[in-house]
């Protein structure tokens, strides 16, 4: 291969890297924070549900996701127009519902996978107008 070429390749291969890595932390985040709410329990906002997030450990699992996928974020909208990156990042919903399925044994209705479909779809056709 030539230097051309191999560029070519470690450049789609790092934006590939950096989306799955999104796509992760993203989900992670999401389903981190119904973890931590379920921690928390049913009390009402107060000084004292303050005190307990501060100290739940799915609160900050959560955090520390938003803010490795705000870095990574950054870095994809270095390497993309944002008109093409965000609709890419409607992929989360996909990860959500399939973390939310194997990781909490919530239901997934036919439903629900129509629309994972239906997203994958939409992306599958942004994907083919993309410049390139």
């Amino acid at each position: 291969m030539t230097d051309g070429k191999l560029g070519w390749l470690h450049e789609r291969l790092g934006t590939v890297v950096l989306w799955a890595l999104l796509i992760g932390f993203e989900s992670a985040g999401q389903i981190a924070t119904k973890v931590g709410g379920d921690q928390l329990g049913q009390m009402d906002f107060s000084l004292k549900w303050l005190m307990a997030v501060a100290v739940t450990p799915g609160v900050w699992l959560a955090i520390a996701c938003y803010i490795a996928a705000f870095f990574v974020w950054m870095l994809i909208l270095r390497r993309s127009q944002v008109s093409q990156a965000f609709p890419l990042s409607s992929l989360v919903f996909v990860g959500v519902l399939l973390g939310s399925w194997l990781g909490l044994g919530e239901p997934i209705s036919v439903l629900h996978w129509v629309g994972v479909a239906v997203i994958m779809g939409g992306i599958a056709l942004l994907a083919e107008g993309e410049d390139t």
